[in-house]
C-alpha cells in the first residue's frame, strides 16, 4: 500500500492506541464526526479544501496529541484538500467573473516532498563533528593543565609561596619555555602523538570540502 493508502488507517491505529474516541475528538474541535470517519478512511468527499483542510487536520492532530505541524506537512504533501498554493483559488475565482488572471504561486507555502528528518541528521551530524573537533583541544588542555599543577606543588615547599602563586607562575614559565624550546606545549604534542597513532581518535569528515 503506498503513503496515501495507509494516512487515514494510520491515524485511526493511532487514536485507537491512545484510547480516544471519534466522539471525543468530535466534542473537542465541534466538528461532526462523520467529517473524523471520513479522514481516517481517506475519504475527503465532505471535505473542504485549502486552509480550512489544514486547519481541521491540525485540530485532529491536536485532539489525539500527535505533531501538528508534521501532519498538517504529510496531508498537504498527499492529498490536494491540502493545497497551500494560492494560484489555483485566484485562478477559479477570475472564471467565475471572467477575469484572466497570471498569479504565481509562492514557492514557500508549496509543500516540501523531500525527506524532513534529513536536515535533523545533517545537524545531528554537525554536532557530533564539532564535538570531535574539539577533542584534540580539550586532551592538550587537560595535559597542560595536570603538568601546570604537578609542577606548582613543589613550589611552596622550595620558595616558600602560596600554592595558587606558584600555579601562576609555573603556569607562565610552563608555557613560556614549552613555546621556547618546542614550539607548543605539553599537550598539543600528546594530541600530535596521539593523532598519528590513532588518526580515527580525531578524524573528522569535513563536508565543507566536498560542497
Amino acid at each position: 500500500m503506498s503513503e496515501r493508502d495507509t494516512f487515514g488507517p494510520r491515524l485511526r491505529r493511532e487514536r485507537e492506541r491512545r484510547g480516544i474516541t471519534i466522539e471525543t475528538i468530535a466534542a473537542v474541535t465541534k466538528v461532526s464526526p462523520d467529517l473524523w470517519i471520513g479522514l481516517e478512511r481517506n475519504d475527503f468527499s465532505k471535505w473542504p479544501s485549502g486552509i480550512f483542510a489544514r486547519a481541521f487536520i491540525r485540530d485532529y492532530a491536536r485532539a489525539i496529541g500527535l505533531d501538528a505541524d508534521d501532519l498538517v506537512d504529510e496531508f498537504c504533501r498527499l492529498f490536494p484538500q491540502g493545497d497551500r498554493r494560492a494560484a489555483r483559488l485566484i485562478k477559479a475565482h477570475a472564471e467565475i467573473i471572467g477575469h484572466e488572471t497570471n498569479a504565481p504561486d509562492d514557492p514557500a507555502l508549496i509543500p516540501k516532498t523531500g525527506d524532513r528528518r534529513a536536515s535533523v541528521r545533517e545537524q545531528t551530524a554537525a554536532a557530533r563533528a564539532r564535538r570531535i573537533r574539539l577533542a584534540p583541544r580539550a586532551v592538550a588542555a587537560v595535559v597542560d593543565i595536570a603538568c601546570t599543577f604537578a609542577f606548582a606543588v613543589v613550589g611552596p615547599a622550595v620558595a616558600g609561596v602560596g600554592f595558587w602563586t606558584s600555579v601562576g607562575i609555573t603556569a607562565i614559565v610552563y608555557y613560556s619555555v614549552a613555546t621556547i624550546f618546542s614550539g607548543a606545549s605539553l599537550g598539543a604534542h600528546v594530541v600530535e602523538f596521539l593523532r598519528q597513532r590513532m588518526p580515527e581518535l580525531f578524524a573528522v569528515q569535513d563536508r565543507r570540502a566536498h560542497a
